[in-house]
Formats: C-alpha cells, sequence, structure tokens
C-alpha cells in the first residue's frame, strides 16, 4: 500500500486492504481515500469483486488466491521482499516503471536518498547505543537480526543491533533468558495498535508492558534506566520505502531520550 499510494493517484487505487489503515502511511486515513473500498482477507472473491486490473501482493500471500485472480483474467504483480532501503529502492524504480510512474518513482527516491544522508550525518559521531528490538503478543517474545527491515532501520538510525551482532538473522524467538544474555542498553518495540485486543490476542503486541511488569526483567539496564522506545506499529513493521521515516522517528526518539538523560544527569 506504501509503495502504490507512493506512486499512484487516489483514483487510480481500486481498493486497499483493512490492514493499510493501522500498517501503512494511511493510519490516519487521508480524506482523499475515505471512500476508497476496502477488504478484510486476501480471498479471489472479494477481490474480484473490486474490479482491479493489477493486483500489488507480496510473497506472503495465499498462492492459490493469486493463482484464482490470474486465472480470472487479472494482473498479479508480487512485489520483492524489502528487508533494506536498498531493497524498497530497487522496488519503487522497477514498480515506477511498471505503472508508467518512472519520473514520479525518481523524485520519491531522491527525496528519500536526500533524507538518508541527513541521517547518516546525525548519527554520525553519536553513541551506538546497544539496542535490541522485542516483541511479545502474549506469549513467548521476539527479536529481529540482519537481513530484516527493522534492523536496517536501527542502522540508518545509528544503533547498533545486539541479534545481528551476535549473528543472528531473521525474526526469531527470545524468552526471558535470552534478553537477560543480551541485556541491552536501549529496547525498541512496537506500540500498542489501535483495534483493541481480540480472540487472537493482542494484536498491537504487549512488549512495553511486559517489559516493565517482568519481575525477572528488573535487573536489566534498559528497565532500569526506562531506555524504551515505542515506534508506531505502522513504522515498527514496515516493509517499504516508510522505514526512512522509521529510522527518523527513532533517531528522533533516542536524540530526546539523551537529552532528558543529559538535563536529569545535571539536575
Amino acid at each position: 500500500m506504501d509503495f502504490a499510494a507512493a506512486l499512484l493517484e487516489p483514483a487510480e487505487i481500486a481498493a486497499l486492504p483493512e490492514q493499510a489503515l493501522e500498517y501503512s502511511q494511511l493510519h490516519e486515513l487521508p480524506p482523499e481515500f475515505a471512500r476508497t473500498p476496502r477488504f478484510d482477507v486476501y480471498l479471489a472473491e472479494p477481490v474480484l469483486a473490486l474490479g482491479p486490473t493489477l493486483v500489488l501482493a507480496d510473497p506472503y500471500q495465499a498462492p492459490e488466491t493469486s493463482a484464482r485472480l490470474v486465472q480470472a483474467g487479472v494482473e498479479v504483480l508480487t512485489l520483492p521482499v524489502v528487508s533494506s532501503w536498498t531493497d524498497a529502492r530497487a522496488a519503487l524504480s522497477s514498480l515506477g516503471e511498471r505503472l508508467g510512474r518512472a519520473e514520479r518513482a525518481k523524485d520519491v527516491i531522491a527525496a528519500l536518498d536526500a533524507r538518508v544522508e541527513v541521517l547518516r550525518e546525525r548519527s554520525s559521531g553519536a553513541r551506538r547505543w546497544r539496542t535490541l528490538v522485542y516483541s511479545n503478543f502474549g506469549g513467548v517474545g521476539s527479536s529481529a537480526g540482519a537481513r530484516t527491515t527493522i534492523d536496517d532501520v536501527l542502522a540508518l538510525a545509528g544503533l547498533e543491533n545486539l541479534a545481528s551482532a551476535a549473528g543472528r538473522e531473521g525474526h526469531f524467538e527470545l524468552g526471558f533468558e535470552g534478553l537477560i544474555a543480551f541485556d541491552p542498553e536501549l529496547i525498541v518495540v512496537s506500540a500498542p495498535l489501535r483495534a483493541a485486543p481480540s480472540a487472537q490476542g493482542d494484536l498491537g503486541g504487549a512488549a512495553e508492558r511486559v517489559l516493565l511488569s517482568a519481575p525477572a526483567l528488573a535487573s536489566l539496564r534498559a528497565i532500569r534506566e526506562r531506555r524504551i522506545v515505542a515506534l508506531p506499529a505502522w513504522l515498527f513493521a514496515t516493509g517499504s520505502h516508510e522505514l526512512v521515516r522509521a529510522a527518523e522517528a527513532l533517531r528522533d526518539a533516542v536524540e530526546d531520550l539523551e537529552a532528558r538523560t543529559t538535563a536529569g544527569g545535571a539536575k
């Protein structure tokens, strides 16, 4: 949805998934998208009913649905996995060509390149906090290492991902013992979704609540010194070029944390 919104006009988008209202740049539902039809599940029948000529999908979506759409004469374009700004940049460029929006894609990329350069300047010489990403949906927690979007967000924000440094790749389970072993200086979590918890659990994640309420974790440096940064869910879980915005938000939060720490020490 982020890619489509960056390259297309609202009137060109036949429908958007309900999840875009939590996990994309449309989280505040801009007025121009207020009347855009929405669908909840990637199934052939409800998607076909919306009359699309092209469907943008990701590699994780149901292949049987994509196959059914193709059989019905709808083109399905599966976007590549994005795990870094380099990946997102390439996806924007190729999608711009496919959609006849090559010049717009170049403009978007140029603006993002400039923002990435500013991020690098802001991070240059700054303290590289030993950081860990943590998620918890009411059960065993998880973290993320190399080859993940959030790992690149940390790198762009000038932080060290302890999981990547330890050779971990992808998303992996991380219990309390693992957290204690890493003992990060800073923990990055997702803020809860606006949607209320349901039978499927706390879909927004209970990470910060778990971290602050578990007696076993009280000795962690990040917990003792309240160094937990909660990114909005649409940035924490982004799989698009919006990872640049996520890195900017994280850099802002870290600088604010450092300023408050300095002020507290001065007192």
